[in-house]
């Protein structure tokens, strides 16, 4: 097992900490007033707290990461698979010929229901596999993690699934001839709700502010079997899982980590995935089974904000 290497430590004091240890150093220098009250100018024993800024940041809200100075041994990547044990359930499809809207652009055969994808040897796509906070000696890049895209076609999102970093930029396309509108759910940023015309390959960029704790929801609401799921994080350790259940998260410091694993049907399948890291090496975690019967076991863990829009034409 490889440790993350925490010297030297950097101490990050908050302003009304500054305050009160300026105080308390008063009070040692032996001005008489601070022992007042203890009697017979009996001595106090004083012990004093300082947080890191590791642990300054679990103050802050969900996701939040303060920086931290200190050095690993290396990095290294990790690799699973999440599989489904059992037989899954068969969800209906998310619209029908009576309910479809725009049905020249909407073909009921190129829209899936995506709420369970189940891929090759029972691979379960679509799986959020992430850290939930920032692990001391994150690699921040030197430039912005590049746009990604955001599309719509056969009024279906693409893709269903999408692992973001705080601030980088999502481009919204449109590739069906019809209106739609994109609308973000957060818990913790603005909501966006755009409209972008039919065939607009330009576009319109968004971005996410702060990290959510769980993934937002994203509908369209002309069409509103349309659904897709963002999770803003502000750090690089999250990804999504393949069509075959694969998942890959590079350049996680050396040391010990838990992934936590979310799907949008199940809520949190776990969040004390353990994986420990070795220099410039990969680490392939055993497979990772979820039962069949989970699916009707209902959500676990904190629910996304979310809203259920009429199919009634």
């Amino acid at each position: 097992m490889y440790n993350v290497i925490t010297n030297p430590k950097r101490i990050m004091l908050r302003p009304h900490s500054l305050i009160a240890l300026a105080g308390l150093l008063v009070c040692m220098t032996g001005f008489s007033g601070c022992n007042e009250g203890l009697g017979g100018g009996a001595a106090a024993d004083l012990h004093v707290a300082i947080k890191l800024d590791a642990e300054a940041a679990d103050d802050g809200g969900p996701g939040d990461s303060a920086e931290t100075t200190v050095e690993v041994a290396g990095y290294g990547q990790a690799t699973g698979r999440i599989l489904v044990e059992g037989e899954p359930p068969q969800y209906p499809p998310p619209v029908t010929q009576a309910t479809v809207k725009d049905p020249a652009s909407c073909v009921l055969s190129k829209i899936p229901n995506e709420r369970l994808v189940i891929g090759a040897d029972g691979g379960i796509a679509n799986v959020f596999v992430f850290l939930g906070k920032a692990p001391p000696g994150t690699r921040r890049p030197e430039t912005p993690p590049e746009e990604v895209v955001f599309d719509q076609q056969f009024c279906t999102f693409l893709p269903h699934a999408l692992f973001v970093q705080t601030e980088q930029p999502i481009r919204i396309l449109n590739d069906d001839a019809v209106l739609h509108n994109v609308h973000t759910f957060p818990q913790r940023n603005s909501e966006v709700n755009q409209g972008i015309a039919g065939n607009n390959r330009t576009g319109f960029q968004i971005a996410y502010a702060r990290p959510e704790k769980v993934p937002v929801q994203v509908k369209c609401d002309v069409h509103p079997w349309m659904l897709a799921w963002h999770l803003p994080l502000d750090h690089p350790y999250g990804t999504v899982t393949a069509d075959d259940g694969t998942f890959t998260i590079p350049d996680l410091p050396a040391g010990t980590h838990q992934l936590t694993l979310w799907h949008e049907a199940l809520g949190v399948i776990s969040d004390e995935v353990e994986v420990t890291i070795e220099p410039d090496g990969t680490t392939t975690l055993p497979d990772i089974s979820v039962s069949a019967a989970r699916f009707t076991a209902g959500f676990r863990g904190e629910k996304p904000k979310t809203v259920v829009l009429s199919t009634i034409r």
